[in-house]
């Protein structure tokens, strides 16, 4: 049996390096210095031409594209890229349909395909729009090596119509941090129809002061995707979740912390530990990776939830 320990976040995930310079994007630039006064016209031609460290401030307006940030086969892997906007209710990023794949041979439609380290995108209003579903959507993807990416007062929102919202599996996601570790999740607004609309098979990050509501499925998910990975060592804490299709916060992985959490109408548990004696408790295969162990649950306000703290794992530390 393991040992609890105290948790110790890494304070890299609020470090940066040294802002190099501005560069800005309009919708009524045409230039390619991105320069105040010669702004791009995209958020890509300014991602194209930034070097590490650099501010690419996105005016007011619509912005229709999907953008990349590193890659195995991309040009962009530059660190400490900043991407800001005016604010979630000014700028409108909007996907273009995207032409990725996640996993490989699986179609998918990421409006922020992240693969570079000390990444920040802030106050953008990021959307999948009102159209029928081809592919699979992912609000913004988090990739390795992106470490210490902050995704701060955003906007994410899937309006998608249409009777199939999940045509591929795995399905749809708000934010997806795939093996990313101290990432900060912080004071965003998460609503429309994303399956989970924060899904985290990663460690050591932190998810705080979120409003997430109407995930299809779960709100939010630690979650270790097979027997190799690490889902150790998040933090919880503050948000609120509400009316998830099942769980609004679900736990498999190891030595979390979920705390002062308000938590409702949840049609499935508020909290649940997963483990592995129950046969299709939660989201990854009944096997022994999949339980969740020695994490720590207190002062969560839960109400109208179909259950409140569903702890199925082992040596977990429950607390009003």
């Amino acid at each position: 049996m393991r040992a609890l320990i105290v948790i110790g976040f890494s304070l890299s995930v609020f470090s940066g390096i040294v802002h190099a310079a501005d560069l800005y994007v309009s919708n009524s630039g045409s230039g390619n210095s991105c320069l105040e006064t010669d702004p791009c016209l995209t958020i890509q031609s300014a991602v194209d031409v930034a070097v590490d460290g650099d501010v690419v401030h996105v005016a007011a307006g619509t912005y229709y594209e999907n953008v990349s940030l590193g890659g195995p086969r991309s040009p962009n892997t530059k660190t400490g890229i900043t991407i800001r906007g005016e604010g979630d209710d000014e700028t409108f990023v909007i996907s273009a349909g995207g032409k990725g794949q996640r996993p490989a041979g699986i179609p998918a439609d990421i409006i922020f395909d992240i693969w570079s380290a000390n990444v920040t995108i802030e106050k953008l209003s990021i959307e999948h729009p009102a159209t029928s579903v081809t592919k699979r959507d992912i609000g913004i993807f988090v990739g390795p090596p992106a470490i210490n990416v902050v995704i701060r007062k955003n906007r994410i929102v899937r309006n998608r119509i249409g009777t199939e919202l999940e045509p591929w599996l795995p399905g749809s996601r708000g934010i997806l941090v795939f093996r990313a570790a101290d990432s900060l999740i912080t004071k965003n607004e998460f609503s429309g129809n994303y399956q989970d609309h924060i899904h985290m098979p990663t460690s050591s990050s932190i998810i705080t002061k979120n409003e997430v509501k109407g995930a299809m499925r779960v709100g939010i998910v630690i979650i270790q995707e097979n027997a190799t990975s690490n889902a150790m060592g998040s933090l919880i804490k503050k948000n609120e979740v509400e009316d998830s299709g099942s769980d609004g916060i679900q736990i498999q992985g190891d030595n979390n912390i979920i705390v002062d959490n308000e938590i409702e109408n949840s049609g499935g548990a508020a909290i649940k530990l997963c483990g592995i004696e129950v046969e299709n408790d939660c989201l990854q295969p009944f096997d022994a990776w999949s339980e969740a162990s020695d994490n720590i649950v207190k002062k969560n306000e839960l109400e109208e939830n179909a259950e409140n703290i569903v702890n199925n794992g082992s040596n977990n530390i429950i607390q009003p």
